[in-house]
């Protein structure tokens, strides 16, 4: 079984930078952006850290990043440092917080012991059983190497923040000024080692919700900065010059508001639709705004999906990366946000003002998964054999579910295809094929190429266009032109149209039907003997004899779709009053011929299996054939060891002759009156192929009739089945 496996192009540097687009305004190329300590030497290309799949940016740090994996708790939390890409795990029952711009973790659980960890540094960890002030107290996290930012409940009703540090006199407990008392703190974000921002709500306010945004200065323990937004708040972020958040409208609008820090001044404002989760961040004279779920299992089109970087100073807008999943607060200005572009795919992204103050995208961590829409293998079998198995799945896995998906499979000699429409299934997209095409046609045998199309959900990167190659096995069956394992009927018009029809149907309740004409040749009224045969001339395809008005034979070799140039067999066939083939009638596994003489003579031509001389010198079978205007090959009719034949004589009876295998038969079985009325008798293989030969009989109307082999001598002929619901156009039918 092939298999193929996608993968995003990897960015082969820790800072390798991505603008996407910009919306307004001239730009020129950006410069780098201010690469992350790294360990390899100036000018040296370096792969991204590799991170498992599924792993969640929680922080970032002058000399590292902390991300979370696992969808149960304990989750485990890894550290990454940018110098040398190396990650390693921390061992946790409760997780980590990360002090944004700093290098400091926090371990803990609410009102218990605080333990803060210095990633730069390995200094000793600084413990805080802030348990021993009392209840109330939240989950905090570090503002310094010895002191956490903590939320409290008051027993009486409200909330207050408070610095809790160690001293050599104990915990130290310090509230946060500013803050109303009673006042319910919804959150505290974007905590630094100098500032929060914390939301909180008045329940003393007599105008609007109450909701506010206050800036709080950490040293100073005190809040610096207050604003009142007109709508319920999303999410909130913090740099030295500017204040940000989301107002929620509705619950499918948002608005990105930026005002200055200690500013009363008209904010700018950014209007959304289709926002849900909209997050912000703030690079330089530029605000970020985002949302994530590109990669949910339903996700549209959406441009929110995308990191839209929005000047401050002008109407500037550029596309940082193609796809968000989540940000935090970097070091010295910057922001590292979990996303993807379709260069690089998914990963940790260092964004940051380039030399011009563009924000520019460095990847400094890959989670191996391509944002684009990708294959990530295929379950295509190599041979798909038709003969054993009635369908086969087909299915194909990519790097998203939320795709719509079809596949093209193409037969290579022919070039007629089938389109699969691809339904999900457990993360695939697959169909169950029968191994036929649109018109319930069996495809023929031979090579195939299949071809993937598949449109990502969210609009994010282009279609992607996959192929692929497989065979499709049949075993050769007479009177079978297009290897499709159906033997076909073929016609020759007035005019000279030499066409063939694969009949459909036949195995089933319904009415057998014809499919269009595929013409094979022109001009062959110059034929009077046409004998469809299995494979006489060495190859794995059925052939066709033909005899010329002078009595030369010619073998026109089969090729799976059509005839090749004919072969000169011989001549002086004109003194045969008939000619039929359609089985080996020795046992030695090649097809044969008989032919009988104006004296009644039947003749057996034993085949040889080579195209130049494909039978032997005849060999005579018996006399007395002469009371027959009608012969026919039918195969293995009614269980025979060999192929048989069906004479009818001039009165209109059909006789049965078993064939021994052997090339001689057994004594005639009479099958039935009243054949007269058939114009043509036509063995035409196995229609319903359940092993035994069929025979085809056209009235006087044009109308043919599919009698069934039965496999029994006394019954060899089932109940004659209506083919088409039309009638045949004039001409000749073999």
């Amino acid at each position: 079984m092939k298999h193929y496996r996608g993968s995003a192009p990897r960015v082969l540097s820790a800072a390798v930078t991505v603008v996407l687009a910009v919306t307004a305004g001239a730009l020129t190329p950006p410069a780098l952006a201010a690469s992350l300590p790294v360990s390899a030497p100036a000018g040296t290309l370096q792969e991204p850290p590799l991170l498992k799949d599924g792993s969640r940016l929680a922080g970032a740090g002058p000399s590292g990043f902390l991300s979370w994996y696992g969808d149960r708790l304990p989750a485990t939390y890894s550290w990454t440092r940018y110098a040398d890409g190396s990650t390693r795990e921390l061992p946790t029952q409760v997780g980590f917080l990360q002090t944004a711009g700093t290098d400091l973790l926090t371990e803990a659980e609410p009102g218990a012991t605080h333990t803060v960890f210095d990633m730069a540094t390995g200094a000793p960890p600084v413990v805080l059983d802030i348990a021993t002030l009392g209840e109330g107290y939240q989950r905090g996290r570090a503002v310094g190497p010895s002191s956490v930012l903590v939320q409290r409940a008051d027993p009486a009703g409200g909330d207050s923040l408070h610095v809790v540090s160690t001293t050599d006199d104990g915990l130290r407990d310090e509230v946060i000024a500013g803050i109303p008392a009673g006042a319910d703190i919804t959150s505290v974000g974007d905590v630094t080692a100098d500032t929060a921002v914390v939301t909180y709500t008045d329940p003393a306010a007599t105008a609007g919700s109450g909701a506010r945004l206050a800036v709080v200065d950490v040293p100073r323990r005190t809040v610096v900065q207050e604003v009142t937004p007109s709508h319920p708040i999303g999410d909130v972020t913090l740099s030295p010059t500017h204040l940000a958040w989301v107002e929620r409208p509705t619950s499918t609008t948002a608005t990105v508001v930026v005002t200055r820090r200690g500013s009363a001044a008209d904010p700018l404002r950014i209007p959304l639709t289709k926002a849900g989760n909209v997050q912000v961040e703030l690079v330089g004279g530029w605000v970020l705004y985002g949302q994530a779920g590109h990669d949910a299992p339903y996700a549209g089109r959406n441009p929110l999906y995308a990191v839209t970087a929005r000047s401050l100073t002008d109407e500037r807008s550029v596309t940082v990366l193609d796809a968000y999943t989540r940000s935090v607060v970097g070091p010295d200005g910057t922001v590292l946000v979990q996303g993807g572009t379709i260069a690089a795919g998914e990963g940790m992204y260092r964004i940051a003002p380039a030399a011009d103050g563009v924000p520019v995208a460095g990847q400094v961590a890959s989670t191996g998964r391509s944002t684009a829409l990708a294959l990530l293998g295929s379950d295509v079998p190599a041979v798909l054999d038709f003969d054993k198995q009635s369908w086969a799945t087909l299915s194909w896995r990519l790097s998203s579910a939320n795709a719509s998906a079809t596949a093209t499979l193409t037969h290579v000699a022919s070039g007629r295809s089938v389109r699969l429409d691809l339904f999900s299934n457990e993360g695939a997209k697959e169909e169950i094929w029968d191994g036929e095409f649109d018109d319930d046609v069996p495809v023929p045998k031979g090579n195939w190429t299949w071809k993937l199309t598949a449109k990502p959900g969210n609009g994010i990167g282009p279609d992607l266009n996959e192929t692929g190659a497989f065979r499709v096995e049949r075993a050769a069956v007479s009177h079978d032109f297009d290897d499709n394992g159906l033997p076909d009927v073929l016609s020759l018009s007035e005019s000279g149209t030499f066409a063939r029809n694969t009949v459909v149907g036949a195995g089933r309740d319904w009415i057998a039907r014809s499919t269009s004409s595929t013409v094979l040749g022109t001009g062959w009224n110059v034929y009077d003997r046409i004998v469809p045969t299995a494979d006489v001339g060495g190859t794995p395809h059925a052939d066709i004899l033909t005899r010329d008005r002078t009595g030369v034979l010619w073998l026109h070799q089969g090729n799976g779709t059509g005839l090749a140039h004919r072969v000169r067999v011989g001549g002086g066939w004109n003194i045969y009053d008939q000619i039929t083939s359609a089985a080996d009638l020795t046992g030695d596994g090649r097809t044969d011929l008989v032919a009988t003489d104006s004296s009644g003579v039947l003749w057996l031509y034993k085949g040889t299996g080579k195209a130049g001389t494909p039978f032997t010198a005849r060999s005579r079978v018996g006399g007395g054939w002469n009371t027959y205007n009608k012969i026919a090959a039918v195969g293995n009719l009614a269980g025979a060891p060999a192929g048989d034949l069906v004479a009818r004589d001039r009165d209109g009876v059909l006789w049965l002759y078993l064939g021994k295998g052997d090339g001689t038969f057994a004594s005639r079985t009479r099958i039935g009156g009243g054949w007269q009325d058939f114009t043509q008798i036509i063995g035409v293989g196995d229609q319903d192929r359940d092993g035994r030969g069929d025979l085809m009989a056209v009235d006087g109307q044009s109308h043919p009739h599919l009698y069934r082999g039965t496999g029994s001598w006394t019954r060899p002929l089932a109940t004659p089945q209506r083919m088409y619901d039309y009638y045949l156009p004039q001409g000749i039918y073999y």
